[in-house]
């Protein structure tokens, strides 16, 4: 009778154990997927808003929103931007349609990019995408004007 408790007791300690390995296992895959998360978030290519860019200072009061006005449009890229013209196209989020496509000329080597003057003169929310001139969206951000 002993020795089937004891054998009881080994077969429940062992079987704690491995579930004790796998639940390790399983935050370790949960960490490396995190990891993997914000790598790939800072590889990212990202357009985001601010109210002017400065050679010395770099953004001057970046956020998402902001009163009408002329603002500046930032463009980071993971990798060069491999053209010479691109489109900065304005859609309304409500309406779904174009509100604006703006030309803008840049060198093919660049990987951060800004596009001043961009005019916001009406509130609502936006959607503004840096395309290349066969369509392809370089990237997006969506900015809120009040």
């Amino acid at each position: 009778m002993i020795n089937l408790i004891t054998s009881k007791a080994r077969y429940i300690l062992i079987l704690m154990i491995f579930a004790g390995y796998l639940s390790g296992c399983s935050k370790l895959n949960k960490v490396k997927e995190l990891t993997e998360k914000v790598t790939d978030e800072v590889k990212a290519d990202k357009l985001y808003f601010c109210e002017r860019y400065d050679a010395v200072k770099g953004e001057v009061n970046e956020a998402k929103k902001f009163s009408t006005g002329t603002l500046t449009v930032m463009v980071k890229l993971s990798k060069p931007i491999g053209v010479r013209e691109v489109n900065i196209n304005i859609t309304d989020l409500n309406t779904g349609k174009a509100v604006e496509t703006l030309p803008f000329t840049v060198q093919s080597s660049w990987d951060y990019i800004h596009f001043d003057d961009v005019i916001f003169d009406k509130a609502g929310k936006y959607k503004v995408s840096c395309l290349k001139k066969d369509g392809t969206v370089l990237a997006t951000g969506e900015i809120e004007i009040i």
